[in-house]
């Protein structure tokens, strides 16, 4: 909520901060991939210590030091200054493999699809709060008004994270085996999948514990299903975090509104994004439990394609009603690949037609997910058996 709830109101105040420091929409842009930037560089690092932390630690220390970063950045007596700051806010991004893990942790794979998009609503949630409180903020205050509101909402958060349990790791993976190749109620809720049929997994002696960074990345290489995931998402991506910058920029600049008017039109995209959310998880955990293992990977690939026969004319129109219909339900088809795949420039142009350019390319992203379709029951097959495996070694 809070991570996608700030990059939205910074969009809110980017004309403030073009006039006071006299930036080009260039430089705003690599404002609001500053903290991309470091989610990239600090993913591995951080990955690795969320293997040998407590997870809830981790999260907890990137709170703090995103809240601290909201402070800096709404006192930023330069744009340099800024930019450093928005470096800091990615502490947050750079924790999304620890936050994974545990929601991998809590709930049963059978509805994890489900549960990430109840997870990732938050974010839908906090952009529809932030740019419509943001928009009001911004034009009574001042730019800084963005930065300064998230403050409190960052410090409640480190409480809540400071209070939240550490789950077994891997307990859920070795239920879900249990259950799939021993015809056992292993995660408690009966009758909750069907016989998926997947293949006889792969066998591996790797030792978790006392491997290599090598030699866990040769024995990911072999997952084939994830890295088409990686691939997909990386693609479709650049649609998705460039709506997330410039959607409300998009009605300001496509229809000449003010902050406050285009904070107005929020549902057209976080009503349609909460919708897809949910119903991609919903839809991909319904299809699995009718035993489709290839569920996720095809819902992902048709909704994206779906997006982009949306969006694409929601950027070209200039009629504002129309827009705003197309957004509501392009945002919806954009966001529903979010949950099941997780569970596996305007310098040059003008805005709308830059959003324009980008959109096939979540068309493209979903039709290289189907690519992963072939070998993803086996590599479900195979994660379900080595979790099994690390439990009955650590027993030994």
């Amino acid at each position: 909520m809070l991570e996608q709830g700030e990059r939205l109101s910074l969009a809110q105040a980017f004309d403030g901060i073009r006039a006071e420091f006299h930036v080009s929409d260039t430089a705003l842009g690599a404002l609001a991939a500053a903290m991309v930037l470091v989610g990239v560089l600090g993913g591995l690092p951080m990955g690795a210590l969320a293997d040998r932390w407590r997870r809830t630690t981790l999260l907890v220390i990137a709170m703090i030091i995103w809240t601290t970063c909201m402070g800096l950045n709404a006192i930023a007596p330069g744009f340099a200054f800024l930019f450093i700051g928005r470096l800091g806010v990615g502490a947050v991004e750079a924790n999304g493999p620890a936050s994974y893990s545990l929601m991998a942790d809590y709930y049963p794979v059978a509805t994890r699809a489900r549960m990430m998009g109840r997870y990732q609503l938050g974010s839908a949630v906090g952009g529809l709060f932030g740019v419509g409180l943001s928009g009001v903020l911004v034009d009574t205050f001042g730019w800084r008004a963005a930065f300064w509101m998230w403050i409190p909402f960052g410090v409640v958060v480190v409480l809540v994270l400071a209070h939240l349990r550490e789950p077994l790791r891997g307990g859920q993976d070795r239920a879900f085996h249990l259950e799939e190749f021993d015809r056992i109620e292993a995660d408690g809720l009966p009758g909750l999948l069907p016989d998926l049929a997947l293949p006889t997994p792969r066998r591996s002696d790797l030792d978790y514990d006392t491997a290599s960074w090598m030699e866990v990345l040769r024995e990911l290489r072999q997952i084939r299903s994830m890295w088409f995931g990686l691939m997909s998402l990386t693609i479709s991506s650049f649609l998705l975090a460039a709506l997330g910058v410039w959607g409300i920029e998009f009605f300001k600049q496509a229809f000449d509104l003010s902050a406050t008017r285009a904070g107005a039109f929020v549902p057209a995209i976080g009503g349609g994004a909460a919708i897809g959310l949910v119903g991609g998880g919903e839809l991909a955990d319904r299809l699995l439990r009718r035993g489709v293992a290839n569920a996720r990977v095809y819902v992902t690939a048709v909704a994206s394609v779906l997006a982009s026969v949306l969006l694409l004319p929601a950027f070209l129109t200039s009629s504002l009603p129309l827009a705003a219909v197309l957004l509501f339900f392009g945002s919806m088809c954009l966001t529903m690949p979010v949950a099941p795949s997780e569970a596996i420039l305007s310098d040059a142009t003008d805005l709308p037609t830059a959003l324009a350019m980008l959109t096939p390319l979540y068309a493209i992203g979903g039709l290289v997910m189907l690519l992963a379709a072939r070998s993803y029951p086996a590599d479900l097959a195979f994660v379900a058996a080595e979790a099994r495996r690390s439990m009955e070694g650590s027993r030994r």
